[in-house]
């Protein structure tokens, strides 16, 4: 979690979503989900390489929220976002998230 904060300029709160991070957040290496991440995001949160997501990821994004490249998403999957949410890539879509998807 460390090298994570380090890499992205956040704390430990922000890595939480007890606080906002006040700024874009852009993802370009991670193929996973760091363990407890659940973010809160002024702007966009974009993820590019991202193959899955767990069941407590459910982020608050006040812009877009970009998971171009995830296939499946879990259930209980159900972020806020303020933008577009893209799972261009999504086989399925459980019920809830049928008109929130471009």
């Amino acid at each position: 979690m460390e090298s994570f904060l380090k890499n992205f300029g956040i704390n430990e709160d922000q890595f939480f979503g007890r606080n906002f991070i006040e700024k874009e957040l852009e993802v370009y290496f991670l193929e996973s989900i760091p363990k407890g991440f659940n973010p809160k995001v002024k702007g966009q949160l974009n993820f590019f390489l991202l193959e899955s997501i767990p069941e407590s990821f459910n982020p608050e994004v006040t812009g877009d929220l970009y998971l171009g490249s995830i296939t499946s998403i879990p259930i209980g999957f159900n972020p806020i976002v303020g933008g577009n949410l893209d799972l261009s890539k999504l086989k399925e879509i459980h019920e809830g998230l049928e008109n929130r998807i471009f």
